[in-house]
Parts: structure tokens; sequence; C-alpha cells
């Protein structure tokens, strides 16, 4: 794997900190529409956040229905939680 960007380390760190983010998946007008906890990042991009899932570093958890419109939850991954403890354990040396 590549090194990680700057946008894609914050974002991956917000995730190891226990955020994270339910995405619509029902085709319909809130089609990618996302929702955060109280504590949501400073900055958001669907991109950087499709990037780190094509990495292995976040996953969906799971999904619920909300007055008929599917909501799927994304969390970090093992993988994800071994890469930013790395990063922090590198970034505490330097």
């Amino acid at each position: 794997m590549q090194k990680l960007t700057l946008s894609q380390s914050t974002l991956l760190s917000y995730f190891a900190k226990g955020g994270y983010v339910e995405i619509c998946t029902t085709v319909c007008n809130q089609l990618g529409a996302t929702n955060f906890p109280p504590n949501k990042p400073e900055q958001f991009s669907k991109t950087v956040l499709y990037s780190l899932i094509k990495e292995g570093l976040l996953r969906t958890t799971g999904e619920q229905l909300l007055f008929g419109i599917r909501w799927s939850r994304i969390q970090i991954t093992e993988r994800g939680l071994k890469l930013h403890e790395a990063m922090e354990a590198q970034n505490a040396s330097v």
C-alpha cells in the first residue's frame, strides 16, 4: 500500500477515535447523502472515504432502514487500526 495523503491520514484518525459515517445506499434523491455523529471531522471528502474503503482500511459494518431509506454505517477495520497505530508510533519517534 502506498503512503497515505494528509487528507486520508486525517480521516483515518477520525475513524480510529471511534468515529463513523452513515451513507444512504438506497436509489433515491438521498443516494450518497452522509450522516455523522456530533463529532464530525473538520474536512470530509467522499473521494477520500472511498479510497480508504478501497484499501481495506474502512468497511460497512451494518445497515438500517429509516422510513424506507437504507443507511450503511462505515467504520474502521482492524487493518486500519493497525496502520493508524503504526503512523502514530512513527510520528511519536520523530
